[in-house]
């Protein structure tokens, strides 16, 4: 393990919180997490709030506002045996993208506490996957967190990522406004720029950074980029998406979820005047790096298709009640207001009802 994942997860130096017990825990883990965060893939969050608070990205205030392979690593001592039980366990591997389909990557910036919340996400997207295969071989999706501090969230942050393969630990320190979108950025721009002719990850044609309170459904997200630009593109849901009701605002995507073409995550990870501005709401941060800079000339806003979750709030520009063709739905900040959604989309339907094993009720809303 490199000595700078070592520090990010806490795991060396002096006054480590780490005990001995802990410590029992990583030992033969250690090699694994290396390979798997370097190789396989190497807010709290704010309510997104349409508009919230001030900005040094540029803008006054207005108002309102995966599920990823499996890693199973073995010892080279595991018998044959306990091999293939591992490989029972484990699911397929997602069939590759065909070379002209869309790859995406999706980061969901989240914290190392909220492990109920990885959990849910996985199973979500691990079931669209399955359902579409397509999705499977072309969306990757990872949790994105800033330096691990606490002890004990090393020690399951760690198991996390031997067991999925899907953590992304940045060298940052934890933020919400400062930063984490501009690491995130940066960061996979340097470890994802592979080709077919080395060992590094292919590269994307979309990075997409989301909060982990949207639910995307993956496949409505891929038909769309298919038929986008794959250079100098900007994806999501623009802001202000009402500007007589709002203040013109230069335009952004809201940070529910947006994507941009790899050329342009290349060229965050370069500019000068990314790294200088990061503070202030990370989505604005990011249309006002691409507005001065005179930089995604292909934007593609998915209104009425990315919205935020209505409830008992009334209609506007940005949130409505679901629609059939939805691509994203945001602000499902709790367990009741995930129910419903998946209960609309029909995310249960594959649940057999026969067989005696499943006494569960038609959820509520299903179509």
């Amino acid at each position: 393990m490199s000595s700078s994942l070592y520090k990010q997860l806490g795991l060396s130096g002096a006054g480590s919180p780490l005990t001995g017990r802990h410590l029992a825990l990583l030992v033969l883990g250690a090699v694994f997490l290396a390979l798997t965060v370097f190789i396989v893939h190497p807010n709290e969050f704010r309510i997104q709030s349409f508009f919230a608070g001030s900005s040094s990205c540029g803008g006054r205030p207005g108002t309102d506002a995966p599920a990823a392979a499996v890693a199973s690593p073995h010892g080279h001592g595991a018998t044959t045996t306990e091999k293939e039980a591992a490989a029972a366990r484990a699911p397929a591997p997602a069939p590759a993208p065909d070379d002209d389909d869309v790859r995406v990557l999706i980061g969901i910036l989240t914290l190392p506490s909220k492990r109920a919340r990885r959990h849910l996400l996985r199973d979500v997207y691990a079931l669209q996957a399955q359902e579409h295969p397509s999705v499977a071989g072309g969306v990757d999706v990872r949790f994105v967190f800033c330096n691990v501090t606490s002890a004990d969230d090393a020690v399951l942050v760690a198991l996390e990522a031997i067991r999925y393969g899907d953590i992304i630990v940045l060298d940052c320190a934890e933020n919400m406004d400062n930063g984490k979108t501009y690491t995130f950025f940066s960061t996979v721009a340097r470890l994802f720029n592979g080709s077919s002719d080395d060992r590094r990850p292919r590269r994307y044609d979309y990075v997409m950074k989301a909060d982990d309170d949207t639910y995307l459904r993956l496949p409505a997200l891929v038909a769309s980029l298919r038929g986008a630009a794959r250079e100098d593109a900007y994806y999501g849901l623009q802001m202000p998406c009402d500007t007589e009701n709002f203040y013109p605002f230069p335009p952004f995507m809201s940070g529910m979820g947006y994507a941009l073409s790899w050329d342009l995550v290349q060229w965050v990870a370069s500019s000068d005047l990314a790294r200088r501005e990061q503070d202030g709401p990370e989505d604005m941060c990011t249309g006002h790096w691409l507005n001065l800079a005179g930089k995604a000339k292909n934007r593609y806003d998915n209104a009425p298709r990315m919205y935020n979750y209505k409830g008992a709030s009334p209609n506007s520009c940005f949130r409505h009640g679901f629609v059939p063709d939805t691509i994203a739905v945001h602000m499902l900040k709790d367990d009741a207001r995930w129910a419903e959604t998946l209960a609309y989309f029909n995310a249960t339907a594959g649940l057999p009802r026969s067989g005696g094993l499943y006494h569960l009720p038609v959820p509520a809303g299903s179509p």
